[in-house]
């Protein structure tokens, strides 16, 4: 791992540190309020499914993996939860046993890039946010595919993905370096997600500019970025 990529990981590290000490999941006004709406909209597809299997990739403290098992309470589920921040995943299981559902909640800690999706495992594989952080391009590239091969016939992929992303120091302007290992260009990421699922049905696709602050060692950064959301169901 190079230095650039160990310095990301370690900015990143503090960053969610900060937010994970300071806010309570669902009792916020930050992103950790709720889960995406993307989610909550892939719930219903999947309720006739007797036994849930569902991966959750970069689950950070259980935004929407949580939201996942909460809503199948009432059957058997599975939710494997991977973030590579241990704190996390400690947050991750007190949430879990807070909502009654840590048997539903696998929190594991890993990088994105080394833990190993088994084929067909899974009805739903998300990821959100975090693929971008995947060590380098060529294991990016794998790990979509090892997405697409994780999951089942009939089973649903949601990827949301941060491109062409900028970030500025919010009270001096200054441009800084984007704080992600990722970092392709819109029409060339969009169109490789495509590739990869090509065959599948698709259920969503589209990309939206989104702007936001973020805390960066001390300061705020600005961040922009084109934000691609694909979901897609195996055939």
């Amino acid at each position: 791992m190079d230095s650039r990529v160990k310095e990301i990981r370690e900015n990143e590290k503090n960053s969610h540190i900060e937010i994970y000490s300071k806010e309570t999941l669902y009792h916020t006004e930050s992103w950790l309020k709720k889960p995406i709406k993307t989610v909550e909209d892939i719930i219903p597809l999947l309720c006739d499914i007797k036994k849930v299997q569902a991966l959750d990739l970069g689950c950070g403290v259980g935004r929407n993996s949580i939201y996942i098992a909460k809503e199948f309470k009432d059957k058997e589920c599975k939710v494997d939860c991977i973030d590579i921040l241990d704190m996390a995943i400690e947050k991750l299981n007190e949430y879990a046993t807070q909502y009654g559902i840590e048997k539903s909640i696998n929190g594991i800690v890993n990088s994105i890039e080394d833990f190993k999706i088994i084929k067909n495992k899974y009805d739903f594989i998300l990821a959100v946010s975090s693929l971008e952080h995947v060590e380098n391009e060529a294991k990016f590239f794998k790990k979509l595919e090892e997405i697409r091969d994780g999951v089942r016939d009939n089973g649903i992929v949601c990827l949301i993905i941060n491109s062409e992303i900028k970030e500025w120091n919010r009270e001096t302007y200054e441009e800084l370096e984007p704080q992600f290992e990722i970092n392709l260009q819109t029409d060339i990421l969009k169109s490789y997600i495509e590739d990869v699922y090509k065959g599948w049905d698709t259920l969503k696709n589209c990309v939206v500019k989104q702007e936001y602050d973020i805390p960066r060692g001390g300061i705020v950064s600005h961040l922009s970025t084109n934000v691609i959301t694909y979901v897609g169901k195996n055939r």
